[in-house]
């Protein structure tokens, strides 16, 4: 079967450094998708023309010269020219990128949407707001990526239930995995010893990075031997680097007495999961799902999470365990805890395993093959 999937256009590249939950989701899938016999290739928008092949994948970077938001529509017109050339796909994964479904149309073929964002253009009382929900409707499958996400969604957009279907993102069980040897390397190249409290993923404060600042801070008073490591772009999703926000929170980190190591290439990231004792995931709204905090507890590292979104899908209790969104003070209780109680760790680093391997692309990309088939999608 030949399969496309599409980045949303203001989004950094696939395999950007930059890059988030919805890049890997994409990288991902379509290894395994490639692996199982099928053809491949993944689309996103970047700076300039670019082709590759990844682990069987066609990796294609479509140039683009516009600002938001018009260049959703110049990623999109240059995208349909690119698909035209060549052989049909037989469906369209778009992954955050509703206007997709303009393409399927004008090709004809199945369009199926993944997302983990459904506010999309506009508020519900703007003009954009029917219009994103015909769009919406016009796709033939709609996968929130969690119960959170799917519940949401279903009320703002005012969707039919039976149309969206829960399709979990996963996580890569080869590359993340308990590797004290690798984990030990890693602390040696940074310096540190003692007990770690590791976060990997945006900076900014939708993400709780102040929550974690602070949270840290208080634990110091009672700790004074743990490190915090922090490691992720500084941006919201779909900005570039801000130099002067950089700044800032580069200076917040280190007056909290933590340390900024920056975004993380892929060929490292397993080993810096594999420095902490506890991993925290402490954001303040909008998590659908929470893929660094799947992919910490893969590498039998314990989670801190807020009680927030799709964090409370996967997050249980038993993996670390919850604190009140914002509310620094149950957050460094909860650290404490951990860190002082090693029976306990252990406990919910056996636990974190377990549960994490419920989230492997290879379950991922079973499901995804049974709904593909119950709309008509056979390979």
């Amino acid at each position: 079967m030949k399969i496309v999937h599409v980045c949303v256009a203001g989004y950094q590249p696939i395999l950007s450094p930059d890059g988030g939950a919805v890049q890997r989701r994409i990288l991902e899938l379509s290894r395994v998708q490639a692996r199982n016999g099928h053809d491949v290739t993944a689309f996103s928008a970047g700076r300039s023309n670019d082709e590759m092949r990844v682990d069987g994948v066609s990796v294609r970077i479509i140039r683009c010269v516009t600002r938001m938001p018009w260049r959703h529509a110049e990623y999109l017109a240059r995208l349909l020219l690119a698909l035209m050339r060549g052989p049909r796909p037989d469906v369209l994964n778009f992954h955050g990128q509703p206007e997709g479904v303009v393409i399927a149309k004008v090709l004809r073929r199945p369009a199926v949407l993944f997302y983990d964002y459904f506010y999309y253009r506009g508020g519900r009382y703007a003009l954009l707001y029917r219009f994103y929900r015909r769009l919406l409707l016009s796709f033939d499958l709609l996968l929130p990526c969690s119960e959170y996400c799917l519940a949401g969604s279903l009320d703002y957009w005012k969707l039919d239930s039976r149309k969206p279907v829960v399709q979990y993102n996963g996580v890569n069980l080869a590359q993340f995995r308990p590797d004290r040897d690798a984990g030990s390397a890693e602390r040696t190249r940074l310096k540190i010893d003692g007990p770690v409290v590791l976060y990997v993923g945006r900076v900014n404060s939708q993400k709780g990075t102040d929550v974690l600042l602070e949270g840290f801070t208080l634990l110091k008073q009672r700790m004074d031997d743990v490190s915090l490591v922090v490691a992720g772009p500084i941006s919201q999703f779909g900005e570039q680097r801000d130099l002067e926000a950089a700044r800032v929170w580069t200076r917040r980190i280190q007056a909290a007495g933590g340390r900024y190591v920056g975004p993380v290439d892929e060929d490292r990231l397993a080993a810096v999961y594999n420095i902490a004792d506890v991993f925290v995931m402490p954001t303040r709204t909008l998590e659908m799902f929470g893929m660094a905090a799947v992919e910490a507890q893969a590498c039998g590292v314990p989670v801190v999470a807020s009680d927030h979104g799709g964090l409370r899908e996967t997050v249980p209790e038993e993996c670390g365990g919850r604190f009140p969104p914002g509310d620094a003070a149950a957050l460094a209780v909860k650290l404490r805890e951990l860190l002082e109680d090693v029976d306990q760790r252990k406990r919910c680093a056996d636990a974190a395993i377990a549960n994490a391997a419920r989230y492997s692309w290879d379950r991922v990309v079973s499901d995804l093959d049974a709904q593909d088939a119950r709309i008509g999608i056979r390979g």
